[in-house]
């Protein structure tokens, strides 16, 4: 009995940073090639999570979609980290956060609100008006 308690123990410990990462949305296109830090080489379908870092190789581009309609489309050689993600559909508010580190972008709201979305660059922060 003791040593089912223990490997329960072990497995409920050790699940807990995949249980962790919340999805966000998913990958709606990709090529030839995207990688998350936490999906791994992404593929169209996959799930992407919060505080994931989203990256593409020199001649890698990745459309992603997120619960709240909002799409980000990231260039070659690109860098993005979701670092927040909040949604409420039955209000239609929330919070988004990015952080575009390296490359280039394209960034299309959704469902919330303007002051909702906030995307930060190396050189500033960048935020949605109208």
């Amino acid at each position: 009995m003791r040593t089912l308690v223990l490997a329960l123990a072990i497995l409920t410990f050790c699940g807990l940073p995949a249980a962790a990462q919340q999805q966000i949305g998913t990958t709606r296109s990709v090529r030839p090639a995207a990688h998350g830090s936490v999906a791994g080489t992404l593929s169209v379908g996959a799930g992407v999570h919060a505080n994931e870092n989203i990256r593409t190789d020199p001649a890698g581009v990745a459309g992603l979609q997120f619960r709240d309609q909002t799409n980000l489309d990231v260039g070659p050689s690109s860098s993005v980290r979701l670092d927040r993600f909040i949604y409420d559909p039955n209000r239609g508010t929330g919070e988004v956060i990015l952080n575009a580190t390296r490359g280039s972008f394209r960034f299309s709201t959704g469902a919330q609100g303007s002051k909702s979305y906030q995307v930060k660059t190396p050189y500033g922060t960048l935020g949605v008006r109208g």
